[in-house]
């Protein structure tokens, strides 16, 4: 029950009783439980899911449909020695030897839906290459409109796959 009571007082302040109201929030309370249980569903869903993103072998890279890096997991990070956060919102193609090639990815992903094997070479901060072979997929939200290209490179450079 949700209370409520003030005073009322005559002109010269004398108070003449009490006005209260009850007031029964019974389903507010059930709906607000309802809610924090679903928050924390969604709350335990992502974790799942981002567990598992971080769980890859693979360097796994979101772009929206122009290349703009909108998700990435730690592989990518280690392999091209920037931060998550500066990672999130550079092009996709910045990170490579050969800029054009990584752009063409994305456009060969978004016209023909997925591509599979695409060779290429990240170059880290520190002017270390590695070399990737990527497999990448457009993905869309729940009303089937396009959010971007998903990537999976997997290294291929023998040096790389002992140190990660």
């Amino acid at each position: 029950v949700l209370y409520n009571a003030s005073v009322y007082k005559d002109v010269q302040g004398n108070v003449l009783g009490v006005f209260a109201a009850a007031r029964d929030i019974t389903a507010r309370r059930q709906a607000e439980a309802e809610r924090e249980t679903l928050d924390q569903r969604l709350r335990d869903q992502q974790f799942y899911t981002r567990s598992l993103i971080e769980s890859s072998v693979d360097a796994l890279i979101t772009t929206d449909p122009r290349g703009i890096i909108t998700d990435l997991n730690r592989q990518i990070e280690a392999l091209t020695g920037c931060t998550r956060d500066e990672l999130i919102g550079a092009e996709f193609k910045n990170y490579f030897t050969d800029p054009a090639r990584a752009a063409a990815a994305i456009e060969l992903a978004l016209s023909m839906r997925k591509i599979i094997d695409y060779e290429l070479t990240v170059r880290a901060r520190d002017g270390k290459t590695t070399v990737v072979s990527c497999n990448a997929t457009t993905f869309y939200d729940r009303n089937r409109t396009l959010q971007g290209v998903f990537v999976a490179a997997r290294v291929m450079t023998r040096s790389a796959l002992t140190q990660n």
